[in-house]
């Protein structure tokens, strides 16, 4: 599962692994690597606005700038070829960058399919309220 959370107006690819539960994001168009983890989705954006806090203040205090240079010509960030996609996809469903970003920034909802134990557990609450409540 990978879905995209704007914390800050930068953009992270946020992951979930299936095995532990943990979610990880990462920001893109940063010159560093700078990633946040969560165990629960209400989680992701406080954990990703402190991360680009840290790193903000540590580009702020080596007078280094924040964004990644994009390679090639014309010269710019790639953060700026990350929306100019962003406001592709946000044509293609009828929609304005600006919605596009507010519909990313409203609370994460990991989507993803229950795995059996969930589907068993849900089974079982029901039977439980049919027959106990």
């Amino acid at each position: 599962m990978r879905d995209i959370l704007i914390v800050g107006g930068l953009p992270a690819v946020v992951t979930l692994d299936p095995l532990t539960f943990v979610f990880r994001g990462v920001f893109v168009g940063l010159d560093g690597n700078v990633d946040f983890y969560a165990t629960r989705p209400s989680e992701l954006p406080e954990k990703g606005a402190e991360a680009l806090r840290v790193f903000l203040s540590a580009c702020k205090a080596r007078n280094k700038h924040p964004l990644q240079r994009r390679k090639g010509t014309p010269p710019g960030f790639v953060l700026e070829d990350i929306y100019a996609q962003f406001e592709a996809i946000a044509e293609e469903r009828g929609q304005t960058l600006e919605s596009f970003v507010q519909e990313q920034r409203r609370p994460f909802v990991p989507k993803r399919e229950p795995s059996d134990f969930e589907k068993l557990m849900a089974r079982q609450e029901a039977l439980d309220r049919q027959y106990f409540c």
